[in-house]
């Protein structure tokens, strides 16, 4: 790398529109030597404001995945052009160099940049590594916000269901692909890709669901899991058969989806099968065995499970607000899911 007329990378070069572009592999050092976390002043800002959790969690994935993580390329635009010298006979392959005094924006990415930094401080093996970065030059600020606004307009979330399909990370996302694939009550009935269970299908819960599920009967009502590293895949496994298990036993609303009837028909009588519903049963679950034994087989609670009344008009769920006046789907907003939960386990109590 020269210093004598500015910073001097190898390059590719190219144009968007009228705008001309390079892109950089940067070793991790350099990154962090050169390319500041927010170089923008308030009056020049072209992104949404740092968010220091957002970073810390980055930085977490990376310092935990150190030899298979995944971060994206970093956006940054030049108030300047450069100069770029083609080598070879390529004229979009050369070296390019960013002379001194030249201000670099942020267009994207600043929360991997940060999140990166924190993580080169705790291993600083990471500083070893390399991270792409994009350049345009683009000196005008308000066609750099404009670009912001270009690159976050059409966004497309990846479903939960799709994201928990391809994790092979998560001790939950791999204990719900095995459910979905091999457990009796689930196997062909789980949306596997998408975010939710379209009219007419026959499918009766997403794997993001089941996901979810799983993390309530393992850590509580609220599903907040905080190290998924730390938890056994063969023991939410394991607990998610008996939970499965015990809806098979208890409830002939699954058997008679399974014989045929429509699926559509069943919801509009029994809210059994909404993915919110099936989270407030998991945490309910976790609420009994909190109290009653951890060692105690989910499958006790089956004949107390018989007795619940699911259909929309039952009392439980309009005195929690789990079901609104006049609806027949539950509330999934977390003040009414927890009170439906806690009803439920009442509900579920053994008497003696």
């Amino acid at each position: 790398m020269s210093v004598k007329t500015g910073l001097t990378f190898p390059a590719l070069r190219g144009v968007q529109g009228d705008r001309v572009m390079y892109h950089l592999l940067v070793e991790n050092s350099v990154l962090n030597n050169f390319f500041t976390v927010n170089m923008d002043p308030p009056d020049e800002r072209s992104q949404r404001q740092l968010d220091p959790r957002h970073a810390h969690d980055i930085a977490r994935y990376l310092v935990e995945n150190p030899s298979d993580y995944c971060l994206g390329a970093i956006i940054y635009a030049v108030d300047r052009d450069c100069y770029f010298e083609p080598t070879g006979q390529e004229e979009s392959l050369g070296l390019l160099t960013i002379p001194l005094g030249t201000n670099l924006r942020s267009l994207d990415g600043q929360h991997r940049r940060k999140g990166l930094n924190e993580a080169i401080e705790e291993d600083p093996k990471l500083s070893q590594d390399h991270t792409a970065i994009v350049v345009y030059v683009e000196p005008d600020v308000s066609k750099r916000r404009q670009m912001f606004s270009d690159m976050n307009a059409t966004p497309k979330v990846v479903a939960k269901a799709l994201n928990v399909r391809f994790d092979s990370r998560d001790p939950f996302a791999r204990a719900a692909q095995r459910l979905a694939a091999d457990h009796p009550f689930l196997k062909g009935v789980v949306e596997l890709e998408s975010s939710r269970v379209a009219a007419g299908s026959d499918k009766w819960y997403t794997l993001g669901s089941v996901w979810e599920s799983l993390k309530r009967l393992q850590v509580g009502p609220t599903g907040r899991v905080r190290n998924a590293a730390q938890y056994s895949e063969d023991a939410i496994y394991e607990r998610g058969v008996q939970l499965f298990g015990t809806l098979a036993e208890a409830r002939p609303e699954f058997t008679r989806a399974r014989n045929g009837t429509s699926v559509d028909a069943l919801r509009s009588r029994s809210i059994l099968f909404s993915s919110t519903t099936l989270r407030a049963l998991a945490g309910a679950f976790w609420i009994r065995l909190r109290e009653d034994g951890s060692d105690r087989s989910l499958l006790s609670y089956a004949r107390a499970l018989e007795r619940i009344d699911f259909s929309p008009a039952a009392r439980l769920w309009s005195e929690t607000g789990f079901i609104s006046p006049g609806k027949t789907t539950p509330n999934a907003r977390n003040q009414e899911v927890l009170a439906a939960t806690a009803a439920v386990a009442e509900a579920l109590r053994i008497k003696t």
